[in-house]
């Protein structure tokens, strides 16, 4: 898998709210048994949180990628992604970059 793929939320627990998780792990690091992923939350009634979010459409939805959320969950449990958000790189890594550097 490819950093920005989306999959499926393993967790069923969350997934009423956040249906899919998006790799923000680069896929250089493919032989590591964990990646890094953050929740694809619903967007319907809600509005990006902070500077470390990013609003995103997937399969013609709106959704909010919650970089706060980040979490690293073992590859086994994702399943083969089923898209990709890659056309939002450039709103993914700004989100990133205010969380880890503060601007």
């Amino acid at each position: 898998m490819r950093q920005f793929d989306v999959c499926e939320n393993p967790s069923p627990r969350s997934r009423a709210y956040a249906p899919f998780v998006v790799i923000l792990q680069s896929h250089l690091l493919d032989a590591a048994p964990t990646c890094v992923v953050a929740p694809l939350l619903n967007a319907e009634g809600r509005r990006a949180y902070t500077e470390v979010s990013a609003e995103v459409v997937f399969q013609e939805k709106a959704y909010i990628v919650s970089i706060a959320e980040l979490a690293a969950i073992e590859r086994r449990l994702l399943d083969g992604p089923v898209g990709s958000l890659l056309a939002f790189e450039d709103g993914i890594r700004r989100a990133m970059d205010r969380l880890f550097t503060g601007f």
